[in-house]
């Protein structure tokens, strides 16, 4: 689900780069494209999928932690 958010994320991310056409600048698109809700969206989907990708579970931290 996360890589799923991701994709459709970044793909209107990649749409907003068009205002490059209506003669705004690379700073403001930018600016822009980093207040969006789809900027959010992406950047927490990568963080669940880095988590899931590198197993990071909180139980297993916990666990370790109580057997020292």
């Amino acid at each position: 689900m996360s890589y799923g958010l991701i994709i459709l994320s970044v793909g209107n991310l990649i749409l907003y780069l068009n205002y490059r056409t209506l003669g705004y600048s690379w700073i403001v698109v930018f600016k822009f494209m980093m207040h969006t809700t789809e900027f959010y969206i992406a950047l927490g989907s990568a963080i669940v999928l880095g988590a899931i990708v590198l197993d990071l579970r909180f139980e297993k931290i916990s666990s370790q932690e109580d057997k020292v």
